[in-house]
């Protein structure tokens, strides 16, 4: 996987097939592998990308700087590298917040959107769990944080069916992981996410996946977001967790790619 200077600084990234661009921007953990199953599938008839976020995986690592503000001017200054006028983008928990500000800030950049498993604004709940991860960060170090975070994100259903796949995952995370300070600042990052004043202004057609079992972002989040953004799609699926394109990535391309196939030249 070659790095690529986008200008402020360095990102790790993939790149897979032709097409119509579809750029995959991963969660917290930031590791552009986590979409394996997507870039396999996708690939077939886009030219599928996706990267590392800065703190993350083989991407720089600044001390500071960290906001979902910053990691989408990261995506554009990516697209705008590989010479990409628009693309379909996919985003996941954290990623679903990038995608947000990409969808608001830069609407003129994006064909369709697909939120998987994100949140409109951190409550009660949402902080409790982040506050959690950034504890056992500070207080125990970055491989225990990794340890804790695959519990989060994987849930207990792919521990029992998927294990080798979260292993595989887990131990580049263990190869790659921040300083704790650079942990720390990311998960702020999520806590402090807030676009929900200007979530009506999202035009592009937008798909909203939602797990009914995601112990890490509850589905109702899904629910507040596709209320929110005004003929947007919503599919609440039963059984996945917070890695739901993982856990069952084969239902999860087939809702994406109808989705595309559905809203591609529009």
């Amino acid at each position: 996987m070659p790095r690529i200077n986008v200008g402020e600084l360095s990102l790790n990234y993939e790149e897979r097939g032709e097409g119509p661009a579809f750029l995959f921007i991963p969660g917290l953990v930031g590791l552009l592998n986590a979409w394996e199953f997507q870039m396999a599938e996708f690939s077939k008839r886009y030219r599928c990308i996706a990267f590392d976020h800065r703190g993350a995986g083989d991407s720089d690592k600044p001390k500071d700087s960290y906001s979902t503000q910053a990691l989408a001017r990261d995506a554009i200054a990516l697209l705008d590298t590989l010479g990409i006028d628009k693309a379909h983008v996919a985003g996941t928990s954290t990623g679903g917040c990038v995608l947000q500000n990409l969808a608001i800030d830069y609407p003129d950049r994006l064909n369709c959107s697909i939120f998987s498993n994100t949140w409109v604004k951190a409550d009660e709940y949402i902080n409790r769990v982040q506050m959690t991860r950034k504890r056992i960060a500070l207080s125990y170090g970055p491989e225990e944080y990794v340890k804790v975070s695959s519990l989060f994100t994987n849930g207990s259903m792919q521990f029992r069916y998927d294990l080798d796949k979260v292993m595989e995952l887990e131990r580049r995370a263990l190869a790659t992981v921040a300083p704790v300070e650079v942990l720390a600042g990311r998960l702020d990052m999520t806590m402090a996410h807030d676009r929900v004043a200007d979530l009506h202004k999202i035009k592009n057609p937008s798909l909203v996946v939602g797990t009914r079992d995601d112990a890490t972002v509850p589905f109702y989040q899904s629910e507040d977001l596709h209320k929110a953004v005004k003929g947007s799609k919503l599919v609440i699926v039963e059984e996945g967790g917070h890695y739901s394109y993982r856990r069952h990535w084969q239902e999860w391309n087939k809702i994406a790619d109808a989705f595309l196939r559905d809203n591609e030249g529009r």
